[in-house]
């Protein structure tokens, strides 16, 4: 009788250990898509210079996190031979940051250009003056 209990509390355990390493998988993908939000949400706000080394950041380490999270199902599928109640959710959440940092990447490179645009609006528009000589000028916007 006390074998049959043991047996119930160890594979109790393991289930438990189980779902946490699925869990941590899922925080794998989770985390640098989480991250890498935050950071271009800032970038977009602030323009500050130190979010896009931020950004680099945050993608080399995503894709440790990918290949840690990628691991840990692999790992789990191994030992288990079948698929575990949370695993399409970690390899979904993984296999995401992917398209997501493309676009974001295409993103920033908008947002930037408009930046740019904007600035050499201002700077044209101090080199020629900012009073419109006619009522045609006083019309249009300065670029």
């Amino acid at each position: 009788m006390s074998a049959i209990i043991m047996s119930y509390v160890d594979t109790r355990r393991q289930e438990q250990s189980r779902r946490r390493l699925v869990k941590a998988a899922q925080w794998c993908g989770l985390l640098p898509m989480l991250a890498g939000s935050l950071i271009l949400l800032g970038w977009v706000a602030t323009g500050s210079n130190l979010l896009p080394l931020l950004g680099g950041l945050n993608v080399v380490l995503g894709i440790a996190l990918f290949g840690a999270g990628l691991g840990l199902v692999y790992a789990l599928y191994l030992q288990t031979g079948r698929t575990l109640p949370g695993m399409g959710v970690a390899l979904g959440l993984l296999l995401a940051n992917f398209p997501l940092a493309i676009g974001y990447a295409v993103v920033a490179g908008k947002v930037e250009e408009q930046r740019m645009q904007q600035q050499q609006c201002r700077q044209m528009a101090k080199s020629w003056g900012d009073e419109p000589t006619g009522l045609a000028d006083a019309r249009r916007p300065p670029c």
